[in-house]
């Protein structure tokens, strides 16, 4: 790759619609060698967690104009008619607008922010267009009751999150934007864990867990085929984490609480959060742990509390506070010593194939 070839003529390249953000990083990354880069030229290291949502501030630029659109289209949808138009027209009319954005901004672009938005809103209209054309009787009928009659309320999962699952599909098949692989697996969530409840009655945090352990397991199949984390396969990595991680931690944590009693609780629970910090630190993401903290805060609260019980709870919580944020800089100023201490070991584990590389 010719050296004059800079960041700022691969950024130019993508937003003419020459080449994708795709195309963008794999000849970044051939322009610095072996070295790692990332979508806006600079260098990054493999196991550095990138978390990319803007290109530049005219994004949050364009934001701004796509939630002003979106406010005229719900102002528009909340009467019957609104220039001539019925709920269902407004509704598609809404969904169609932000695709097109989304084919200048998203596709041709590369638009991050607006991007995220777009989608949200594409996948919310269109779903909502859809809920609405399938109840259309209910809201025409002059005995219509909205607590009795529109589904909707009643089951929003499935009624909803259904054709909410199937606009985001598309969504991500059309423009490949790694935030929309979000969008998949929360309403994917939402169908799964409702018809296996409605049809088998498992409990609820079972399926939350086993749901996010799968969703968790796709993560790690994106990151095994970019170990660089350099191409968009990392970022879908990083978004499907960040729904799996609630998933997993929660279910856990509520099965500790309910199995244990008293300080052994919170010791269980501080242990737990001590194993869910070492794989992060192995697949070097940050949302299992992220998810946890609020539940290690509650634990370290809790111990210090009973342990000291002299000091009292507004100075226990104080303590708790400044325990929990020691703990969290310390992690986060040390996370890449600390792992490349551990990564020999890790290596030979079966988490191997997943592994990012060392920072050099």
């Amino acid at each position: 790759m010719p050296s004059a070839l800079s960041p700022e003529d691969l950024k130019a390249a993508v937003e003419a619609g020459v080449i994708d953000a795709a195309q963008a990083e794999k000849l970044a990354a051939m322009r610095k060698g072996s070295g790692a880069v990332g979508p806006d030229g600079e260098a990054a290291f493999a196991d550095e967690e990138r978390f990319r949502f803007l290109n530049g501030f005219n994004d949050v630029f364009l934001t701004i104009g796509v939630l002003l659109v979106a406010g005229a289209f719900l102002i528009a949808s909340s009467t019957a008619s609104t220039f001539g138009m019925s709920w269902i027209g407004t509704l598609a009319l809404a969904a169609a607008t932000f695709w097109i954005l989304s084919e200048i901004l998203v596709a041709r672009r590369r638009a991050v922010l607006p991007g995220m938005v777009l989608s949200v809103l594409f996948v919310a209209f269109a779903a909502a267009a859809f809920v609405v054309q399938m109840h259309w009787t209910n809201f025409t009928s002059a005995n219509w009751n909205v607590d009795s009659e529109f589904a909707f309320w009643r089951n929003p999962s499935l009624t909803f999150g259904a054709p909410a699952l199937v606009a985001a599909i598309i969504y991500y098949v059309r423009f490949k934007l790694p935030f929309a692989v979000a969008l998949i697996a929360f309403f994917g969530y939402a169908v799964v864990s409702k018809g296996i409840l409605q049809t088998t009655g498992v409990d609820s945090s079972l399926v939350a867990f086993l749901y996010g352990l799968a969703v968790l397991a796709v993560a790690l199949a994106y990151d095994a085929r970019d170990t660089k984390r350099v191409t968009r396969l990392s970022d879908c990595a990083f978004w499907l984490q960040l729904v799996a991680a609630p998933l997993i931690v929660s279910p856990v944590i509520r099965f500790i609480e309910g199995t244990t009693m008293g300080g052994a609780t919170s010791a269980i629970i501080l242990a737990t959060v001590f194993v869910l910090a070492i794989f992060a630190l192995a697949i070097d993401r940050r949302a299992l742990l992220v998810s946890s903290l609020i539940y290690f805060t509650v634990a370290v609260f809790d111990l210090l509390n009973s342990g000291m019980p002299l000091i009292g709870g507004s100075s226990s919580f104080v303590l708790t506070l400044a325990v929990v944020g020691a703990f969290v800089l310390f992690l986060g100023a040390l996370w890449h010593p600390i792992r490349n201490r551990m990564l020999p070991y890790l290596l030979k584990t079966p988490l191997a194939p997943y592994l990012p590389e060392p920072r050099q």
